[in-house]
């Protein structure tokens, strides 16, 4: 059972439901929010409310959600690398390009879909076992809970900073040094469909170290103490180091000093060149590590840029 409440403040007066409850809980997507609102198991002021309700200073938002099953969506073969499995949780290394979950602009052929079709029990597990995410065009390693018990223990860690996560990340531009980036991300004013640091945004810290720098580029080691969405490609952004591929976040298409090579290398890419490469953590007393090599298109990508 996920049990939270919020009161408003003023950084949130006039927003929709949905889309502050997407915000303020991790891992549950907008449209099931929604579902969520229309089964009244989010209230607000003690009251049944609806998803484009606009907040007032001081509402009280209660949020009451029961595991139940789910059946809704539909069970898809769909080629999964499964890098580890015990009867309590699964490891799965996602390949760029597959969504995580159903939503509103994609009802099938994502991860879940696939998930539930090898592993039907799942459907009796809140948000079919998912735990955290990952773009759809970032790749590596995500961590599916099998059961609630299994659930609740792994979403509680997460919660506490006890996972530890790390990525790699072919990155524009050349960092001195590794560094802490502890800036609050939050909905972009404009654009619905991105993110910015802003202030009154959710505290976000990311730290990053350099594995190799190239003439125009460098390749990061990243890791998070919290998991915002898009929150390594808006830090990095924000500091000055675009994600190579980012479409959402990097606009950059020529750069100086560049080569044939290079620029086809970089503009060919077809996603973020973002890839979770590690994951870390105790579960009952047992301690867990896995790791997934980067992929071959940003092996491809590397070995075409100046060194």
């Amino acid at each position: 059972m996920i049990s939270k409440s919020f009161e408003i403040n003023e950084d949130n007066i006039n927003k929709r439901l949905d889309i502050f409850l997407t915000e303020n809980l991790d891992g549950l997507s907008r449209g099931i929010v929604q579902k969520y609102i229309s089964l009244k198991q989010i209230t607000v002021n003690k009251e049944s409310s609806h998803k484009d309700y606009r907040l007032k200073l001081d509402d009280f938002i209660e949020v009451k959600i029961q595991a139940h099953e789910n059946n809704e969506d539909e069970a898809q073969e769909i080629d999964l690398e499964t890098v580890f499995e015990n009867e309590d949780f699964i490891v799965i290394d996602k390949p760029p390009g597959l969504t995580v979950h159903p939503g509103a602009g994609q009802r099938d052929q994502t991860l879940i879909n696939g998930l539930i079709f090898k592993y039907p029990k799942l459907r009796s597990v809140e948000r079919y076992g998912l735990v955290h995410r990952l773009d759809k065009d970032t790749s590596g390693l995500i961590l599916i809970a099998r059961n609630q018990r299994a659930h609740s223990m792994i979403t509680e860690m997460i919660q506490n900073r006890t996972i530890s996560r790390s990525y790699k990340a072919l990155v524009h531009g050349v960092p001195i040094s590794g560094e802490t980036i502890d800036k609050p991300i939050g909905r972009h004013p404009t654009n619905r469909l991105i993110f910015c640091v802003k202030e009154g945004g959710r505290e976000s810290v990311t730290h990053f170290r350099v594995l190799k720098k190239f003439k125009n580029f460098s390749l990061l080691d990243i890791s998070l103490e919290t998991g915002r969405t898009h929150q390594i490609r808006v830090h990095l952004k924000h500091k000055g180091y675009p994600i190579a591929g980012d479409k959402a976040y990097c606009k950059i298409s020529t750069w100086k000093d560049s080569n044939k090579n290079e620029l086809a290398a970089i503009n060919g890419l077809k996603r973020q060149a973002l890839h979770a490469y590690s994951l870390t953590f105790n579960f009952d007393n047992e301690d867990f590590e896995f790791y997934s090599e980067l992929p071959q298109d940003i092996e491809e990508c590397i070995s075409n840029i100046q060194e």
